[in-house]
């Protein structure tokens, strides 16, 4: 299933941009929030309503005439409990205070009625988002991520599937063969 995801660029998140513009440098997205707070988001929002943790983007890619970022995230975040719905999403950026970094609410997306996923210990998310930012600079923001390709991370499960299937198809041809030397084909 795939969601059409608009998030609503924060005021905290416009002051982080302009106040590393400022400075000489670009706003840095580096963290997505998941939460399950469900809600309609407004600019005025600093945090998530739910937010369960933060994770690292895998990769980044900009997309179009800049305004674009592909962004993915994994999630193998261990949780307690049974699990929970992601209804709420935060896009953050770094921004150093006093020698500490701080993350700032860039952008925010939560759906009142629609689910995003389900996390629980049992499945891996593999989350990806395109992150449109109309209203700022193309070149104010930049991306810091893993550089991690996610089709890499599916490649194990592919080679059990393939293997699978081989051992599927050995075993029709041992039973064919066998019924061809019985006289049963």
């Amino acid at each position: 299933m795939s969601i059409l995801l608009q998030p609503v660029i924060t005021s905290a998140g416009l002051s982080a941009l302009f106040r590393a513009q400022q400075g000489g440098f670009k706003a840095k997205i580096s963290k997505v929030g998941l939460g399950s707070g469900s809600y309609q988001p407004h600019e005025g929002i600093t945090r998530l309503q739910d937010e369960k943790y933060k994770l690292e983007l895998a990769s980044a890619k900009t997309l179009a005439d800049g305004k674009q970022l592909h962004l993915t995230v994994r999630d193998a975040e261990p949780i307690a409990g049974e699990g929970f719905f992601v209804n709420e999403i935060g896009f953050y950026t770094e921004e150093e205070v006093d020698g500490q970094i701080q993350h700032v609410l860039f952008a925010v997306y939560s759906s009142p009625t629609e689910s995003i996923a389900y996390k629980s210990n049992d499945v891996e998310l593999l989350l990806a988002f395109d992150l449109t930012l109309t209203g700022v600079p193309s070149d104010s923001i930049t991306v810091i991520d893993q550089g991690v390709e996610l089709n890499i991370l599916v490649a194990p499960e592919l080679a059990k599937m393939g293997s699978a299937q081989i051992g599927n198809m050995q075993r029709h041809l041992k039973l064919k063969f066998a019924l061809m030397d019985n006289g049963g084909l």
